[in-house]
């Protein structure tokens, strides 16, 4: 696939690979690998995926370019890097209900898919712009933001009290992205209003794919603190500062440890800590 070049630190960065443009193989990997996975009539973990019922036929549209284009828009599969899309953790993590699905059909189903990232990838030249890619489908619209008021009480969320994946992925969309309309508009990726420097940490969008890379945005940007979940900076910034939070360039979110938000977050983040600390 992708050719490599390493890195000061050792590491091989994917590299576009311009030839994929011109090979048969490539030319024809979606029809031959994802429009089959896409197929409502045919087993397989693209349509059976368990994050939050999220279905990968949502995101098929009138053609191969378009499909693609509404899979990066919506987060889940990303150009820059495709071997960190979203859509391959997906697929490896899925409990299909199926027992012809096995390990090896997932295995061959991920590579499948990485395959036609890295055509993508390589090639942008292979298709047009979409103004609105994901509007030929179901995901068209945006994600209700609901009422995020200082009097509501804390959101209510049916713990199963695992670690799974799952678990941790519905408890982050149910206590916190469901409060994300506290920041709206300085940290939403798709809005120009505050400060040019405020991290465009939430992404919008169809909710389970636009929760999940809100999440990892968290995770990645360094927003948490494993070891002292209470001075993650995710509570720290948008809490007033009499109250324990750190300087932060809007107004203050939570207004003291004991705003519904707040607890909402802090009970998240010492559960992705206590998770994160035992698979240690």
């Amino acid at each position: 696939m992708g050719s490599c070049e390493r890195d000061g630190d050792g590491e091989a960065p994917w590299m576009p690979d311009p030839q994929l443009c011109e090979s048969p193989e490539a030319l024809s990997v979606f029809e031959r690998r994802i429009a089959p996975l896409l197929a409502d009539d045919d087993p397989s973990t693209c349509n059976q995926c368990h994050l939050a019922g999220v279905d990968l036929g949502l995101f098929a549209q009138a053609d191969e370019c378009q499909t693609m284009a509404c899979m990066v828009d919506e987060g889940i599969v990303d150009l820059d890097s495709p071997d960190d899309s979203l859509v391959l953790s997906w697929i490896e993590r899925a409990t299909p209900e199926s027992s012809l699905i096995t390990a090896s059909v997932i295995e061959d189903e991920r590579d499948g898919v990485l395959e036609w990232i890295h055509y993508h990838a390589s090639c942008p030249e292979a298709c047009p712009e979409f103004e609105s890619p994901c509007g030929a489908g179901p995901l068209a619209g945006e994600c209700e933001i609901p009422a995020s008021g200082h009097d509501l009480p804390a959101r209510p969320f049916d713990d199963p009290g695992d670690c799974s994946d799952r678990t941790l992925e519905l408890a982050f969309a149910e206590q916190v992205y469901s409060w994300r309309g506290r920041c709206y508009p300085c940290h939403f990726s798709d809005q120009d209003g505050g400060p040019e420097d405020a991290p465009r940490w939430i992404v919008e969008g169809d909710c389970n794919a636009a929760s999940l890379a809100t999440m990892r945005h968290v995770i990645n940007d360094g927003l948490i603190d494993i070891d002292s979940p209470q001075q993650s900076l995710l509570l720290r910034k948008p809490l007033a500062e009499d109250a324990g939070g750190v300087e932060h360039g809007g107004s203050d979110k939570f207004l003291d440890t004991n705003d519904s938000a707040y607890r909402d977050y802090l009970a998240w983040i010492e559960r992705y800590a206590r998770c994160t600390t035992d698979a240690r």
